[in-house]
Order: C-alpha cells, then structure tokens, then sequence
C-alpha cells in the first residue's frame, strides 16, 4: 500500500505525545478516575460520553460507539488521511518518519515540489511589474490584496516560455511539467508554457499542497480571442495527474475546513471568483468545484469537516434543474444539501457586491432544504388517483436509494408523506423491489452484473478498455483489471489484445459477449473507437478514474468488514493483542 507507514515509527510517535494532551487540544476533559471524559465532538451532546484512557493510548464514545488511538482522532477530527496524521503528529512529536521508498509515492513528491515551484512563478509575477493588469482586475472585481495572498493567486504573463525558463532555472524535469499540463511540448523540440495571460489559482489538497492550477483569461485578452478565428477558452485547468483529479476536489477546501467545522457547514459556489467574494465577505466556509458538474466524490471531501452543504443555485429554470439533480448526490454522499436560489441573473460574486454581507446572511438563512425542493418538483397533479401515488412514490424511492439504511427509512416516511400513500405498504414494496440477501447468500454475480456496484463499475470500465487503447495500457500499469470481480477473464483479454496492437478486431470480442453485457455492444457501436475528439478523451477519462474508485472503494470495504468480524470475534475471546493488531490495520485501511 502507498503511504504505508512502518509499525516502529507509530510506536515512536505514540510513546513521545501524550493521547489526552492530544484531544485536549480540541475537548475539554475532565479526570474520571482512571480515565479522562468530555463532550464527543463526533456528535451533539450534553452529558459527557467520551472516554480517553491515557494508559491504553485511545478514545471511544459512549453515545455514537466512535473510537480509535491518537492517529484516528486526528485524523477525524481534522478530516485527513490516516498517513497524513501520522505526519502532522510526527512533526509535533519530533519524530523522522523513514523516506517513502514507494515509486508512485516518491513521485508524487515530485509532482507537489513542480506545482509548488509554478504557484511560486506565478505569484512573483501577480507581484512584479507585469502584473498590473491583473492586479487592475482584482481590484475591479472588488478582491483584497490580502484575499489575493490567502488563496496564492498569481499571474501567467503573455510569454510563450517564462515558466519554462523558470523551471529551467530551479533544474526541473520539464518532462513532469508536460505531463501536469503547466506547459506544452512543441512540435520541432522545446516547450512553451499552457497558461498564458490568465489569472491564476492554485488548487490544492486538504493538508494546503498544489496539486494543479485553473486559469481564467484577462479581459485583455479576451478582447484577442474574440477577434481570433481560434478562441481561447476563458478558463483552463491543469491536466489529471496522479495528485490531481479534476472531479474530485473542490477548490478552497484546504482554507475552508476550519471555518466549515466551526459553522458545522459549507457553502458551494461554481466560480473560483465567486468563492474570493464570499470568503471576502465573511463567509470562510466557502468551497467551489472545479468547473465540472457535481460529482459525489466532491460532496464526500466536503463531508470530512460538515454534513450540512448549502448550494447556490441559478434563480431560473437551469438552476432549478441543477438543484434537482444535485439532491441525489447528496444522499449518495451522505450529507444533508440545502439551496440558496439567487435572483434571475445574479451569480454569488455580483449579489454580494450588490448587497453586501448583511444580503447574503439573509439569503443564506433562507436555504431551503433540497430534499423538500425535490419532492416539490415531482408533486402530482390535483387529484391524482391512488396508482398514481402509489408509483410516483415507487419511482422517487428508487431514484433516490441512500445505501445507509437509517436514512432510506427516514426517506421512505417523508415520500409516503408526501404523496399520501401508506407508509407500511410503501416499506414492503421497497423490499420486494430490492435483492435479498437471505434469499441467495452467494449470489452468482454474471447473472445479474449491474445488481452491484463493483459490477456497474466493471461494466463502464470494459466499455472504456474496448473503445480507447490508451486506457487499457493504462489499467494494465497501474493493475486495474485484478481488482475485477466480475468480469476479470474479459478485461484480461482486451487489455492483452491491445498490448500485442495498435488495433483491435473489437467485432469479435463484441461476438463473444454473454448475454448481460448484450448492451455494451450498442454503446462501443455509438462510439468513435479510433478518433475521439478532446471533449470525449475527457470524459473518458473522467469516467475511467471514477470506475477504478469505485472499485477500489469496494475492495476497501470488504476488507474493512473482514477485519470488523475479525475484532468482534477475537473482544468475544477476550483477545486484547488480536484486537489491538485488528485496528490497527483498520487504521491502515484509510
């Protein structure tokens, strides 16, 4: 596993910092004989139920059953990774943390220190003399110096190679560069930088590392691109790499999160500007996506500091439609979204211009929730007949299926409500609707594929492996296809086919499907296999890194329930070593 951290060093880390000095930092204990006890800050309470016992070096709550050692407090108290909350305690503990010698780890390094030298580059610029037409439009729009310090912003000035020569100068591999998409390789040998005239945002990670850059086009500029016969988008983002993923992070989170916990919520805008007004305007707790739609993984790096996600929204027809789609995300997610609708024509950044931060507090306070948007949105019509009720509860059940199973009850009571069917019926119609696990304990999986979600997924990753040669050697480098449950002899072949080709007879593999991948062969037809324009070839990708995830995410928690069943068996022993080592590998799960 990458980021894996050598069992002595925890040791070393635990034996110097003291567990209660650790969460003492965040609750406020009290001694309780042997232990310490406090108010969980995992949940809303008023008699303490949180236990931290200094000896045995861990946590657990009494009212919601959350527990751990020093690394998993942290690292859910401040929403980080486990590997990195073993390196915020090791730093305060003074301990050296041995050299990551894994490959992909050690690259990753690479990658933050080029995007930590270009968000230096850039910021230089903003500050030195050829920034003045982008300071000019800060300071248009209303932006702070101080705003424009905070977030790192900088400037690609009008050259076609000044970050190349800077990276030139600080001896960096312009071959990485390219490959993160900060500059471009030339047909006759050399390179030139992508971002060029733009305004720039460094995106980072939750721990604050840049992991990419969006630029958005100077009004000069865009005077240019409206004369040009080729116009330049007015905004551009880094390539995907191994530490960016355009769909998977949000912008601002690494500066929000302390806000968002203290709030207990975030707000979401679409605009990196808008973001800049808002956190001006005394609202921290702003994040923004990246210039894509919403995806769940954006709303799950939210969820780490807030379940609560307020939404702007677009007061016309288009904004209604996005929040209509945004409520399913959410449950997805796992947190509770509320819509904030501007006035027809108004974006975050012009309302809080317009109306300053007492408008915008009285607009926030006026969020409505979007489960009742989305009800509202499939209300029937005046009389309409009991089957219709019944089925338009049956259809919003089924668009809407939460997996945790507290929420879809709660769910089933408020749609019974709102189409006035009886909620008993209601509940055993979802049953049957849905698989039993009591009726076949071993399910034969390629009788029904798409019953899963690792199915799904592999399902979407064979389309993807038959139609873009790029994607297979990519799965077959990074070891996509083992992680197959499903379909795994399949991937095998098509990967292996286009190894030994340029080209692939995908007719035939078309021929040889089973029955339940009968539809692939109508997508892969629809699909231009040999020439996919740039807008395809994203979404291709896009599309790629969300499949893997997703298998991934169900390899991680079939492990996670092994080694669950494993710490319930051996406390039922009274094995302490056998628990003690079980969570600590569920510590190492993520």
């Amino acid at each position: 596993m990458a980021d894996r951290i050598p069992e002595a060093s925890l040791a070393e880390i635990r034996a110097r910092i003291s567990i209660v000095d650790v969460i003492s930092g965040y609750v406020a204990l009290s001694k309780s004989g042997r232990n310490h006890m406090g108010l969980c800050p995992f949940h809303a309470e008023k008699t303490p139920s949180f236990s931290v016992h200094e000896e045995r070096g861990f946590f657990h709550c009494f009212g919601c059953n959350v527990s751990g050692n020093v690394f998993t407090f942290v690292s859910k108290i401040e929403g980080l990774t486990f590997p990195e909350a073993v390196r915020r305690l090791a730093k305060q503990a003074g301990v050296t943390l041995p050299q990551n010698r894994d490959p992909q780890a050690q690259e990753r390094a690479r990658l933050y220190r080029l995007n930590e030298l270009a968000s230096v580059y850039f910021q230089r610029c903003l500050a030195g003399p050829d920034g003045g037409e982008a300071r000019h439009y800060l300071a248009q729009r209303g932006l702070q110096p101080d705003i424009a310090n905070q977030f790192r912003l900088g400037f690609a000035p009008p050259v076609r190679d000044g970050l190349v020569r800077f990276l030139t100068q600080q001896r960096a591999d312009l071959g990485r560069a390219a490959r993160l998409g900060l500059i471009g390789r030339q047909e006759r040998g050399g390179y030139y930088d992508k971002f060029r005239h733009r305004l720039m945002f460094p995106i980072t990670d939750v721990v604050g590392q840049p992991v990419g850059f969006g630029g958005r086009l100077l009004p000069q500029a865009e005077q240019i691109r409206s004369a040009s016969r080729r116009p330049l988008p007015k905004y551009i983002n880094s390539s995907d790499s191994p530490v960016y993923k355009k769909g998977a992070l949000v912008y601002g989170l690494a500066q929000a999160k302390a806000a968002i916990k203290s709030c207990e919520r975030a707000l979401l805008v679409e605009g990196y500007i808008d973001l800049l007004a808002l956190v001006q305007h005394g609202h921290a707790e702003t994040v923004a996506v990246l210039g894509t739609a919403l995806t769940v993984d954006q709303l799950r790096q939210v969820r780490r500091f807030s379940r609560e996600v307020y939404f702007f929204f677009d007061g016309d027809e288009a904004g209604r439609r996005a929040a209509t789609r945004a409520y399913p995300l959410c449950l997805e997610a796992g947190v509770n979204g509320r819509g904030i609708f501007l006035p027809q024509g108004e974006d975050p950044d012009s309302f809080v211009r317009g109306h300053g931060q007492a408008g915008l507090d009285s607009l926030v306070e006026r969020a409505a929730s979007l489960q009742d948007f989305y009800l509202r949105r499939h209300a029937l019509p005046p009389g309409a007949s009991a089957f219709q009720r019944a089925q338009a509860a049956r259809d919003a059940l089924s668009e809407l299926n939460p997996s945790d199973t507290m929420l879809r009850g709660a769910l089933l009571t408020r749609v019974a409500q709102h189409f006035g069917v009886n909620e008993e019926e209601l509940r055993r119609s979802a049953a049957d609707a849905r698989p039993s696990p009591a009726a076949s304990p071993r399910p034969q999986p390629r009788r029904q594929p798409a019953s899963s979600p690792q199915a799904a997924a592999e399902t979407e990753l064979l389309y993807l492996l038959l139609i873009d040669r790029r994607l297979a050697l990519r799965a077959a480098s990074e070891g996509i296809v083992a992680a197959f449950q499903h379909w795994g002899a399949l991937a095998s072949r098509i990967v292996a086919a286009w190894q030994e080709h340029d080209q692939i007879d995908v007719g035939s593999v078309l021929d040889t499907l089973p029955q339940e991948l009968a539809g692939l062969a109508a997508r892969v037809s629809r699909a231009d296999v040999h020439g996919p324009s740039e807008q395809d070839s994203e979404q291709r990708e896009q599309l790629f890194v969300d499949c893997v995830r997703r298998l991934q995410t169900t390899q991680r928690k079939s492990a996670r329930e092994r080694l669950q069943q494993q710490i319930r068996e051996a406390e039922s022993r009274g094995d302490d070593e056998a628990v003690r080592r079980g969570l600590q590998q569920l510590q190492q799960l993520g």
